[in-house]
């Protein structure tokens, strides 16, 4: 009995050292050994990238306050400024916390954006126009979990990053006539047009990455200035705010935004 243990003893560790060898191997060949979670494509092309932890965007689009929701759609935003989307602009900041493995990136942003439109006030008790402008403009402002899943083009260079926001949103607001802040006497007491709402903020879109245009010019780019990557994207967003007030006006949105974005 003794000997056949000896002997299997024997025996189970040549084994260990006949398969050890294939295991490396299979290790440096197989998808055990690609590491794909970790390196990119251009870290295995031998170009070492730059480390990527930020992102920043520069957003275009048009804003549809939702100010004459609670009026069935056609209310005194209308009636003023039309229905017709106004130009906005605004900025986004990603801090790229945490990468999750087989995903992409996760962590806060926070962004910020303007709206001001005008046109001619009526004259009081009518409806006829006079010479004196009046004018409304909003800025919303977001703090949102930000993902974005760009393990598949980090793996397989497939330009395409999809995306999704989540989080608070505020926006503060003011009307002006005649460039002097407008007030209004609610109840003998004087209001003035301006103030705050706030609420949701989600969005999801699709980012185009650039790197296929010239991945030499961009290798170059991220060795020079740390610009890992520059993505064209497209949005849809919605600011939900000022609903969980009776109290606030309405002026968030749900609209479409492009852009330009880098990772740095």
């Amino acid at each position: 009995m003794k000997s056949a243990i000896i002997a299997g003893a024997l025996a189970a560790a040549a084994l260990v050292c006949i398969a050890e060898p294939a295991l490396a191997q299979s290790r440096r060949s197989g998808v055990g050994g690609t590491n794909w979670r970790q390196r990119d494509r251009r870290e295995s092309r031998g170009e070492k990238g730059s480390t990527q932890r930020f992102a920043f965007e520069l957003r275009f689009g048009p804003y549809y306050p939702a100010i004459d929701d609670e009026f069935g759609g056609s209310g005194p935003y209308q009636q003023v400024f039309g229905d017709s989307g106004k130009f906005s602009f605004g900025f986004e900041f990603d801090w790229q916390a945490l990468r999750i493995p087989y995903v992409g990136t996760i962590g806060p942003g926070v962004g910020w954006t303007f709206m001001t439109t005008s046109a001619k006030a009526f004259t009081t008790g009518s409806t006829e126009r006079s010479e004196v402008n009046t004018s409304l403009t909003i800025m919303p402002m977001h703090a949102s979990a930000v993902l974005r899943l760009d393990e598949l083009f980090r793996r397989t260079g497939v330009p395409v990053v999809p995306y999704g926001k989540v989080g608070f949103g505020m926006a503060t607001w003011s009307t002006s006539i005649a460039d002097e802040t407008s007030k209004t006497t609610v109840g003998g007491n004087e209001v003035l047009g301006r103030g705050l709402s706030y609420g949701l903020h989600w969005a999801v879109g699709g980012m185009l990455a650039l790197d296929w245009l010239s991945p030499r010019s961009m290798a170059t780019l991220d060795a020079e200035t740390g610009i890992n990557h520059i993505y064209v994207f497209g949005e849809w967003l919605n600011y939900n705010l000022g609903t969980f007030s009776d109290s606030q006006m309405q002026v968030g949105t749900s609209t479409w935004i492009v852009g330009m974005a880098m990772e740095m």
